[in-house]
């Protein structure tokens, strides 16, 4: 169901298009186009988009443009956008190339690319432009309805369990509790983690998702498959590469933030 649609919207977008320019060539052009041609130039551009778009999805959200990475990700779309809308050019008039081949009708492809390139190539610049929007905007909106769902299941797992305030740590055959509020950063040691506390480090056994479940998730965040970090300890975020960070605590500490956990570490806390 949603290929048809897929193939549906482009369809409409293609016939849309094609009577577009017919009704505007029978009324400026000296050798305006029959309705079937109008329709061989304007549907296989639109089918060609409709398969480059799933290309210029990936490319928005392997390259997002965001506060982090404009400078360097706008270029690598710059880019992309000026080289698809060439090679996307190129294959819709050879499509009609051949369509043309077929009916007998004659087609000049070199003298036809010279003619549009530069109305077709600007207009293919902009539809890129105009995909990769649209692809912001559902992953905005999509984010934003993850993060209101993340919200209330965190609030109803706060309502259902206690936080633990203290954690009962041994070292040197001696037993004390630690303040979680003291902790800087946890990170995990197989079977044990261990609590970074200013210059101590404490070993507790139990597994980083054990004691993650048992902290204030308003606290400590998870920033990546083997560290929490403690909220109010965090000094700076510094983007790296791959949409991964450094996260740089007020002990001096740093710790990487993987891509995949960012937007955990960046959830806003619950009112």
């Amino acid at each position: 169901m949603r290929r048809l649609k897929w193939f549906g919207f482009w369809t409409l977008l293609g016939l849309v298009s094609g009577v577009q320019l017919y009704l505007a060539d029978q009324r400026l052009a000296l050798h305006p186009y029959a309705w079937w041609q109008a329709l061989a130039t304007t549907l296989p551009a639109c089918y060609l988009w409709g398969v480059l778009s799933f290309v210029v999805a990936w490319l928005g959200r392997r390259f997002r443009v965001d506060r982090a990475n404009f400078g360097r990700h706008f270029f690598i779309h710059l880019g992309a956008s000026l080289d698809l809308a060439l090679l996307q050019l190129v294959a819709a008039v050879g499509v009609q190339d051949l369509l043309h081949g077929a009916a007998s009708e004659p087609f000049v492809f070199v003298q036809k690319l010279v003619d549009n390139f530069t109305l077709f190539y600007q207009w293919n610049v902009l539809i890129y432009w105009t995909i990769l929007a649209v692809v912001h905007a559902r992953d905005y909106h999509r984010d934003l309805e993850e993060r209101r769902a993340a919200l209330a299941g965190l609030e109803r797992r706060l309502a259902a369990r206690p936080v633990t305030e203290r954690l009962l740590v041994e070292n040197d055959g001696r037993s004390f509790f630690v303040r979680t509020a003291d902790v800087d950063w946890i990170e995990a040691a197989r079977n044990y983690v261990r609590l970074h506390s200013g210059d101590r480090v404490h070993t507790v056994r139990t597994t980083l998702a054990a004691l993650e479940a048992r902290l204030d998730p308003e606290r400590f965040r998870r920033i990546s498959r083997s560290a929490l970090v403690n909220l109010d300890r965090i000094r700076e975020v510094q983007p790296w590469f791959h949409g991964d960070a450094i996260v740089i605590l007020e002990c001096g500490a740093r710790v990487t933030l993987s891509r995949r956990y960012r937007r955990n570490l960046l959830a806003p806390a619950t009112p």
